[in-house]
């Protein structure tokens, strides 16, 4: 049995978030055909995902260089006679370097007919500081350490580097290998306060400052918490490092 097949496809965005794909025309004869005589090419649910996905990014003002990388879709869909609309969605959060769904959802007439689902994973680039050398524990951090490099990045959280100002002087929490991007949880400040050393303790009581002096029992970072005895007393407390010399008490 002699049949054709002709089927067209316009893709157009609205604000809502839908995609309207006019009817493809009618094909063959026979039963199947007859109640399914309208078809969704395959290789239009990616270009409903994409428009989807660069929406999103630009939405959540992603404007670093970034790649689309298709990883699978579904096969072409058969549909009844109607008037064909899709809507692409997304999951909450979308995560970079990781498979991303994109769900197409098909209603027909306004019902919703099926689901199709593409998926992807969205690479952005970004100039971040990288180190230059193995960075070993404990050493302080000089301008020579690091280098600005395009790396793909795997989170929208700004825990990437990119100014030296924020690098310099500190000491990695661990060994930072050569051509790792440096992330701000790889550092911390380097000990300014050594265990045994006599420093001055601070505490407040209704507003008024009180000074004491005291012995820290533990090396200290600016910003850590260390345990501290007071030289009068005797009495071990806990305190935030100020400087190295200096110990607010907590309450």
């Amino acid at each position: 049995m002699k049949r054709s097949v002709l089927f067209a496809a316009i893709l157009c965005l609205f604000w809502s978030g839908f995609f309207f794909l006019p009817a493809a025309c009618a094909y063959g004869s026979g039963t199947q055909l007859e109640r399914y005589p309208q078809v969704l090419p395959a290789d239009q649910f990616p270009v409903l995902a994409e428009a989807k996905l660069e929406e999103a990014l630009r939405e959540q003002g992603e404007t670093r260089r970034h790649e689309l990388k298709f990883m699978r879709g579904p096969q072409m869909m058969h549909c009844p006679a109607g008037e064909i609309t899709c809507e692409a969605t997304l999951p909450k959060q979308i995560r970079y370097g990781s498979t991303i769904p994109v769900y197409i959802s098909v209603f027909l007439d306004g019902k919703f007919y099926r689901r199709a689902t593409c998926y992807y994973r969205v690479l952005v680039y970004d100039n971040v500081l990288v180190a230059n050398r193995d960075l070993l524990l404990e050493h302080e951090i000089t301008a020579s350490d690091v280098r600005m490099e395009e790396r793909e990045i795997e989170t929208r959280a700004d825990e990437y580097l990119t100014d030296l100002a924020k690098v310099e002087g500190l000491v990695p929490a661990r060994v930072i290998r050569e051509g790792t991007p440096i992330l701000e949880r790889m550092l911390q400040n380097p000990f300014v306060m050594d265990a045994g050393a006599a420093i001055t303790l601070l505490s407040n009581y209704n507003g008024i400052q009180v000074k004491a002096e005291g012995v820290a029992m533990q090396r200290g970072r600016i910003g850590k918490i260390i345990r501290v005895r007071n030289a009068k007393s005797r009495k071990v407390l806990r305190g935030k490092v100020l400087d190295a010399v200096t110990v607010e008490i907590l309450r």
